[in-house]
């Protein structure tokens, strides 16, 4: 089922204060929905096999939980999604480090490269996670604005912005003007600006702490 708006805590400043309360099932369901799918990928595109992604997701969530019990949110520190990303950066290095130090164990395909990944210049982890938050922002938008369009005006936005296909043979398929395309592409996008903006002011604080250091009173260290 697609996400609506009815899915998407008040705001997610709230959301963060609650999640030091393990029983919140709700806020933690949020959470999850959310960062899942980010912690997954970013596994995946550092290395990781799909199973292997998804034991780093359940330990990460689990190293999450612990930390909450002493987690002081603080909106002027930076985002969320930073201190997040850091603890899952670390957890990924420390686990291929364990695997390596067992020999005797049959190693996951890449364990090693793993490890010399984060070394890699040509690839910013950071733009990984940022590219991977975005993804899912994008996600869960799209699907709450259709509803807002006649069918043609959708189509000609997801054909020209989605798929980009060329404007005048989607007027072409469509019956429409090329003007009419472009006009139809620009509505939607920027009602797809604003639900992007609305959902990321929600799910996040950016506050003034200097981007990519931990921001959060609880440690990163397990």
């Amino acid at each position: 089922m697609p996400p609506s708006d009815a899915t998407f805590p008040r705001t997610r400043i709230t959301l963060i204060q609650r999640l030091p309360d393990s029983s919140d099932r709700e806020a933690w369901e949020a959470f999850v929905d959310l960062y899942g799918p980010i912690i997954f990928a970013f596994a995946r595109h550092r290395g990781c096999q799909g199973s292997d992604a998804a034991d780093v997701v359940q330990e990460v969530l689990a190293k999450v939980t612990r930390r909450m019990r002493s987690f002081e949110f603080d909106p002027a520190k930076g985002r969320f999604r930073t201190w997040l990303y850091t603890v899952v950066k670390t957890h990924l290095i420390d686990r291929s480090r364990r695997e390596s130090a067992r020999p005797h164990l049959v190693m996951g395909a890449g364990t090693d490269q793993l490890i010399d990944q984060w070394q890699d210049e040509s690839e910013d982890p950071n733009d990984i996670w940022e590219t991977e938050y975005r993804r899912q922002l994008l996600h869960r938008a799209l699907p709450t604005l259709q509803a807002q369009f006649s069918q043609k005006t959708w189509m000609a936005f997801r054909r020209t912005a989605l798929e980009e296909a060329d404007p005048a043979q989607v007027a072409s398929e469509l019956g429409m003007t090329l003007g009419s395309v472009y006009v139809a592409k620009s509505r939607v996008l920027a009602k797809l600006r604003e639900k992007i903006a609305q959902l990321e002011s929600e799910w996040e604080s950016t506050g003034s702490g200097a981007a990519g250091k931990p921001s959060y009173s609880t440690s990163i260290a397990t």
